[in-house]
């Protein structure tokens, strides 16, 4: 197995044609071909189906790209290890966020950064808790600041705990909800929600959970952050919300918070990677950054504890 084949496979996955790949890459179909066809024969697998409409995976296929695409991750960061040990501040920073995040410190640690590095390339994609595990796999993302549901149990990744706000269940200021006082009395409820409701590690999913409640079935499952908040401000929709949201301008007035005798779990904001023994220069002065930026937190945040760091992929 060697890179340049597999280059060749994300590459001709990615644009689903010979004819586009061997242009991308400056090389003939015919070296494409044989690369790819050399990596069959080595792995005893088809990778590939050719057909009218272009080149498409087999499972052989799906299965190996993923890995794919991690090497090639791993080998840029390699290289541009490198280039900064030569003095070069430059390359690319790619970050996961989940929506939580872009409230707390990570955006005035994103200002500093880009002004202390200009060269530098950065991505920030907000994603969901399950997107950002399959990136950190394919190695599509160098990192993500990430909101979850109390600690995680398994062990993939690293994770390590940032700081901890509270939830809050809430509904827009004039909705006529009647005086309620227990999550069994929202079941029958219409609900809003990023994951969907049978996510075991969202928010919906975790609170009914924790309480031996049926969850809801009347779930709008909204990934759009934007449309989100309208529908939350707008509808009758039960939605969920993390403390820092209520301190937003544009919130400000517009949704109002139900108190439960449930106690509702907290949020937590962490550091999820594949390695942080791996991370690239760049990585490591911007997880350094948010790290500070975290120690001096107040009110609605907590600090994480900075001792529990182990690896997970939830």
């Amino acid at each position: 197995m060697k890179l340049y084949q597999l280059r060749a496979l994300i590459v001709v996955a990615e644009c689903g044609s010979m004819h586009e790949a061997s242009r991308i890459l400056h090389i003939s179909q015919p070296a494409i071909s044989k690369a790819l066809s050399d990596l069959e024969a080595g792995l005893g697998a088809p990778l590939l189906t050719r057909s009218a409409k272009g080149v498409q995976l087999t499972p052989f296929g799906q299965s190996l790209i993923r890995h794919a695409r991690a090497i090639e991750h791993e080998i840029r960061h390699a290289r541009e290890d490198i280039e900064t040990l030569l003095g070069a501040v430059r390359g690319t920073l790619t970050i996961g966020v989940t929506p939580v995040t872009s409230v707390g410190p990570f955006a005035d640690v994103l200002r500093r950064f880009t002004e202390a590095h200009p060269d530098v390339t950065i991505n920030v994609l907000e994603l969901r808790p399950m997107q950002i595990r399959e990136s950190l796999t394919e190695g599509s993302i160098d990192f993500a600041v990430m909101s979850r549901i109390g600690e995680p149990d398994a062990s993939r990744f690293y994770w390590e705990p940032l700081y901890t706000t509270s939830n809050h269940i809430a509904v827009r200021s004039d909705n006529p909800l009647p005086s309620v006082n227990s999550l069994a009395d929202l079941v029958a409820s219409r609900w809003l929600s990023l994951d969907r409701p049978d996510d075991a590690t969202g928010v919906i999913g975790t609170l009914f959970d924790a309480q031996g409640v049926e969850p809801p079935t009347n779930v709008l499952r909204c990934m759009s952050t934007g449309l989100y908040v309208e529908l939350a401000t707008t509808t009758n929709l039960i939605s969920v919300w993390g403390a820092p949201a209520f301190q937003l301008p544009y919130l400000e007035g517009r949704l109002r918070k139900i108190v439960l005798r449930e106690p509702i779990p907290d949020l937590v904001v962490g550091l999820v990677c594949r390695d942080i023994e791996l991370v690239t220069k760049l990585s490591a002065t911007f997880i350094d950054m948010i790290r500070s930026a975290c120690k001096s937190l107040s009110t609605p945040y907590r600090r994480g504890d900075s001792r529990a760091k182990r690896r997970t992929t939830k």
